[in-house]
């Protein structure tokens, strides 16, 4: 079977794009096993109609023997908030019988790995979709000092920016914002090529949404395969 270290089990809001940022830091090993809820655009009622299909997505990730279940984009946190996503993320585990997390709960985990208290977000969302990814952070623990995007309202536009768009943002941010602890990068627009990039203009550390859910994995299946050259967290 492929996937001999991990078989990881995607569960996207639209749908699991190839090649995408899983390519450029998914080790040997690893294999991912996907599956989408058709969401079309960032939109409340979009997002509550693929919150009511979670349960029933999640399934065939325990047929197709995963070793644990990732929740990708933004749907349930933002709007359900910090506190009722970890309780809903609980239970689809139990329901399961596989570690679960989403990837906004990853990258919180990932943050407070690194000993950061505040951060600064690059998205390429909206702002009332950035206000409520904010407050997701927030009620988190990571304090968000500034959050900016580039107004996108569907899923695929994001794919149709520019490569190094995630880079202009968040460095205008650090700019912008000399006392944050950390840059964010959220998302599924090309982020993870310019996290080394970043680091090393910054000196910061910087997150990557795709890279924590990636190190979310391995720290939860107990598995050490550093990655280099694309930030501190996964090296």
């Amino acid at each position: 079977m492929s996937g001999w270290k991990a078989r990881i089990g995607y569960l996207s809001p639209s749908v699991f794009e190839t090649p995408s940022d899983w390519d450029r830091i998914l080790p040997e090993g690893f294999t991912i096993v996907s599956s989408g809820l058709n969401v079309q655009s960032h939109t409340e009622v979009e997002f509550n109609k693929a919150i009511d299909a979670l349960g029933a997505g999640l399934g065939i990730f325990k047929a197709e023997e995963c070793d644990a279940i990732l929740m990708g984009g933004i749907t349930l946190g933002t709007q359900r908030g910090y506190a009722v996503e970890q309780e809903v993320v609980a239970k689809l585990s139990q329901q399961v019988g596989l570690p679960v997390s989403t990837a906004m709960s990853a990258t919180v985990d990932a943050l407070k790995h690194l000993n950061v208290k505040s951060t600064v977000i690059a998205t390429a969302y909206k702002e009332s979709i950035n206000q409520l990814v904010k407050k997701y952070y927030q009620d988190g623990g990571i304090e968000v000092l500034a959050i900016k995007g580039l107004e996108v309202s569907k899923p695929v536009d994001q794919v149709k920016l520019p490569d190094y768009s995630s880079y202009k943002v968040a460095r205008e941010l650090w700019r912008q914002n000399p006392g944050a602890e950390s840059l964010l990068l959220q998302g599924r627009w090309r982020t993870v090529a310019y996290v080394q990039e970043l680091e090393n203009d910054t000196n910061l550390p910087v997150v990557a949404s795709t890279a924590a859910a990636l190190w979310w994995v391995m720290h939860r299946l107990g598995i050490r395969v550093p990655v280099p050259g694309h930030g501190r967290l996964l090296a």
